[in-house]
């Protein structure tokens, strides 16, 4: 017998196998990625997987017994909270579980840029060998890596580029000295950051603190061989600044996974040979998904039979009548 109705908002990789625990529900996955969730999805739902379609106020219009939102990672900039909070909807997250996955992609995209990877393949793939002499790379050993937030994935990147013989340094005000320290990672201001490290990434959340956190006046402060690696939120960084400081060679290179405006089809920064983007699938592993999409359910599972979710991001929610 059908007890619930679950709604997935796009295709995800591997998820049939890990909804299996929710054989009592009936279970209806969006079969294509849209930037906003449509209201009608939401009707006669009880609760919904959010990947990163955008759940929206005007989305929620349709949520007649919505109970319970599962956020498919940490950030949960995509759901309107607020308009969650006054339906009564409880919106949860599942922090940490995509940490390795994220850290190893920033490491990736600091090495393929930092060898050149984008334009060397294309010289070998277009018969062009003899101009690699044009595109010499270098090293990550003895070079400082800057990270900008030393949460969960930020604090892996620090062993993971230790291990490469980087010196790290992170800005991070609400991470005690004692944490820093206890990572081999040097506590500094942002400036100092910024003006001294040959890598930089950006794994701050995005608030209304941070968005614009990078700036032309923060990439005119990076040296000229500086690789700047985004794989948190598009708006901590303004890609209009970022494109002047990639075609005018302030900086070295970047290695971007998310743009403030997504999906999106054209680009100027698509037409610089020294920045690597890839779709906004730096927590895209077989691992990753398995462990957000298992906890997931399980906290939708235990919400729906009467519980209170894990991660739970807006608990005032707990203090009305629930749905």
């Amino acid at each position: 017998m059908v007890r619930f109705s679950i709604f997935v908002t796009e295709p995800v990789p591997g998820i049939d196998a890990e909804l299996t625990m929710l054989k009592d529900a009936d279970i209806r996955i969006k079969d294509r990625f849209l930037d906003r969730v449509e209201s009608e999805d939401l009707r006669d739902v009880d609760a919904v997987i959010a990947g990163d379609s955008k759940i929206t106020r005007e989305s929620l219009k349709g949520a007649n017994r919505l109970k319970v939102i599962g956020r498919l990672g940490a950030g949960v900039d995509s759901v309107d909270v607020e308009a969650c909070t006054d339906m009564g909807i409880l919106v949860f997250n599942a922090p940490g579980l995509n940490a390795q996955s994220v850290a190893e992609h920033i490491m990736g995209l600091m090495v393929a840029v930092a060898k050149k990877f984008r334009t060397v393949d294309a010289l070998v793939r277009s018969g062009r060998w003899a101009e690699k002499a044009h595109h010499i790379g270098y090293e990550l050993f003895g070079k400082t890596l800057g990270i900008v937030g030393l949460g969960n994935i930020g604090s892996r990147l620090a062993k993971m580029a230790q291990a490469f013989g980087m010196e790290t340094v992170a800005y991070d005000p609400y991470i005690p000295a004692e944490k820093a320290s206890s990572l081999n990672v040097k506590l500094v201001d942002l400036e100092t950051l910024l003006r001294n490290s040959d890598f930089i990434s950006i794994n701050a959340p995005l608030t209304k603190e941070t968005k614009g956190l990078i700036g032309e006046g923060q990439l005119r402060m990076m040296k000229r061989n500086t690789i700047l690696i985004n794989t948190a939120r598009g708006g901590l960084v303004d890609e209009k600044a970022l494109y002047e400081a990639l075609r005018n060679n302030w900086i070295a290179g970047a290695g971007i996974d998310v743009l403030e405006n997504e999906p999106v089809a054209e680009h100027p920064l698509f037409k610089l040979e020294n920045v690597i983007l890839t779709p906004h699938t730096a927590s895209w592993t077989v691992e990753s998904f398995r462990r957000v999409v298992s906890t997931v359910c399980e906290n939708i599972l235990k919400t729906l039979n009467g519980g209170i979710p894990d991660n739970l991001v807006n608990p005032e929610v707990l203090d009305r009548p629930r749905r």
